[in-house]
């Protein structure tokens, strides 16, 4: 078996098999692997044929692991594990804090068995657009991404701002007093995230979800991946949204976790954060 980063040609295969397992990749993530964080991207190799995927994404002081993906007729192989190891060792040699992914709860047994324990519950939820709101120019200021950008570090205790500013490049950034969404457009659907909540504020949280829903084109899905504390569950219900599946969120972590409390969604669906 060979590990190496993948090629252009390999990305139709990994949609494909991506697509029949039912996941939803955002434009934004397609467009980061395929460019600036190509290199990020692990595809494992037997006898010339392809087996599986992996994405490994380090920031200043964690790594996240996501879109581990086997070919169906190499599952239970050992394939999956050795994919994975190889994702870990990658981060740990670069003496990370923390090591961070999402799973479902057929893999969370095999990530515990590695050291990573639950630190919160996503929920996927999913709704529609009303269009009620012209578009807005991408992005806003470069003071506003700085803003976005200063607020997830505070939520998260680290920078992730080539991530937030590669995410903001055609996106919308919305804030009511202390928190902020970044709404992000696709060819497919639109993504909310992230969404930091600082302090409680359901007057703040309430403007927001109207402002990302109006703003989204009418009929277009939009997706969040939401932390199950944040306690949305009925607001959204009000709004039209529906579960459309759970993760767990783990961590791997050499220091004390921080409260996550004011992380309403992820940037990503999962796989970067």
């Amino acid at each position: 078996m060979v590990i190496k980063p993948l090629s252009h040609d390999d990305f139709p295969t990994f949609y494909s098999w991506a697509r029949k397992e039912g996941w939803t990749i955002s434009f934004q993530e397609q467009r980061l692997f395929q460019n600036q964080w190509q290199p990020c991207f692990f595809t494992l190799w037997e006898r010339g044929c392809c087996c599986g995927f992996i994405s490994v994404v380090i920031y200043k002081t964690s790594g996240w692991i996501g879109n581990l993906l086997i070919h169906p007729e190499k599952r239970r192989k050992g394939y999956g594990s050795t994919l994975f190891d190889f994702a870990l060792e990658q981060l740990e040699k670069n003496q990370l804090g923390r090591i961070w992914l999402t799973a479902s709860a057929q893999g969370a047994g095999i990530y515990r068995q590695r050291g990573f324990v639950q630190v919160e519950q996503i929920i996927r939820w999913t709704g529609v657009g009303s269009g009620q709101r012209n578009k807005p120019s991408p992005s806003g200021s470069a003071a506003t991404v700085e803003q976005l950008v200063q607020l997830d570090l505070d939520c998260w205790k680290e920078s992730r701002r080539p991530l937030l500013r590669l995410l903001a490049d055609d996106g919308i950034i919305f804030k009511e007093g202390g928190s902020m969404v970044l709404l992000q457009p696709g060819p497919e659907f639109w993504q909310a995230g992230p969404w930091l909540t600082p302090l409680s504020a359901p007057q703040e949280t309430r403007r927001l979800l109207t402002a990302i829903i109006e703003t989204t084109p009418v009929a277009v899905p939009l997706i969040m991946d939401i932390v199950e504390s944040s306690s949305l569950d009925l607001l959204l219900r009000q709004h039209g949204f529906r579960i459309a599946g759970q993760n767990e969120l783990m961590c791997k972590s050499q220091e004390p976790l921080d409260d996550l409390t004011a992380v309403t969604a992820l940037a990503s669906l999962g796989s970067i954060g």
